[in-house]
């Protein structure tokens, strides 16, 4: 019978250093996580990359080859002017930058042409709100500006959260890692995205020093032939919820959506710390505007809401909404591109020539 007792009793004793030892690991990681969620409360450094400094490297139009010159900062230089009134910086991504069409097509260089402002396109492709805000940091005192145009893209949020390419880079990261992932979910991301920036600089070095050394010939395509989109099915196949993660920030893209709204938050704060104006303009994807893009992507298989091109997506009403919180005024492009089928490049996301000259006669009349 004594037998048994001890038995129970060492059974009994060991079952409570199992749950005191279960408990106390998990209060652990709930100290991790707390911290790391109060972490977030502070400035990060978030990285950006650019094109190689001090360099000319060539860009396309329709396999038309345009050398742009790039100056100390990595950015492409535009216009100058010995005196303006005043002077504007445009953040953005290729949208702002002009991917696809020459550099005097491009809304910044239009107005540099028909206005008395200066503006200086820091626009780089691919760029995301940290990116963006990282390089504000970067040449806030050394460029001459006394507004920012933040363009904030339809995809931004897309962009914000874990893309197949970031995904893969993460995945080749050391255990280490993958543990600090674990407890410090948060700031060990910003680190890995910190670092997935500088492989990003290093790819675009060796694939612009790449196509330098080709002889692209301007492609000889009719008019008439069909559209295949193989860009967008390319899309598909790789992000088939590149549209909800995009535009339903209130349910399947929130998590990145909050996280775009700290960087954005940080951004407004520094502007105005700077005794800087800041004005964010949208430009909404094409499915919020072009009925015809719309219609391709649902066939394409793409999860669609009919709210996108007939009325207002997620993300266009938060964004709204922290417009009116923090006071920013927001430009929404969407008003005067909808239901139109005529400002996208073929085959392409990126807006044409006709559209960058919406949004310069647009910014003239707002500004």
């Amino acid at each position: 019978m004594k037998k048994v007792n001890d038995s129970s009793h060492f059974l009994s004793s060991k079952l409570r250093f199992s749950f005191l030892v279960i408990g106390s690991l998990l209060g652990l990681l709930l100290f991790f996580r707390f911290v790391d969620f109060l972490s977030l409360c502070f400035d990060s450094k978030y990285g950006h990359y650019h094109f190689p400094i001090n360099q000319e490297i060539p860009f396309f139009r329709s396999g038309e080859k345009e050398i742009g010159r790039i100056g100390e900062f990595g950015i492409r230089i535009g216009s100058s002017k010995s005196k303006s009134s005043c002077n504007y910086l445009l953040l953005g991504d290729s949208q702002t930058f002009g991917s696809g069409i020459f550099w005097k097509d491009t809304f910044s260089e239009v107005l540099n042409r028909e206005t008395d402002c200066h503006w200086t396109n820091v626009g780089i492709p691919g760029f995301t709100l940290e990116n963006e805000f990282s390089l504000y940091e970067t040449i806030k005192f050394k460029t001459d500006f006394d507004r920012v145009y933040l363009f904030v893209y339809g995809n931004d949020i897309y962009e914000t959260g874990d893309t197949p390419d970031f995904l893969h880079f993460a995945k080749k990261q050391t255990w280490y890692l993958r543990v600090l992932s674990f407890l410090f979910p948060e700031q060990t991301r910003l680190f890995l995205k910190t670092r997935y920036f500088q492989t990003i600089q290093k790819r675009m070095e060796l694939e612009l020093e790449r196509i330098s050394k080709l002889g692209i010939q301007k492609p000889q395509r009719s008019n008439l032939e069909k559209e295949e989109f193989v860009t967008l099915k390319s899309l598909y196949t790789l992000s088939p919820d590149y549209l909800r993660g995009s535009l339903d920030t209130k349910t399947y893209a929130k998590t990145n959506f909050n996280r775009w709204l700290r960087v954005l938050r940080q951004l407004n704060d520094k502007v105005l710390a700077d005794k800087k104006e800041l004005v964010m303009v949208y430009i909404p994807l094409e499915v919020e505007y072009d009925p015809i893009r719309f219609q391709i992507y649902k066939e394409i298989g793409f999860v669609m809401n009919p709210n996108w091109i007939d009325s207002d997506s997620d993300f266009i009403t938060d964004l709204k909404a922290v417009s009116r919180e923090k006071d920013i005024p927001l430009i929404d492009l969407r008003e005067y591109m909808r239901y139109r089928s005529d400002l996208l490049q073929k085959e392409d996301i990126h807006l044409n020539e006709t559209a960058t000259r919406l949004i310069a006669d647009i910014l003239k009349k707002k500004r």
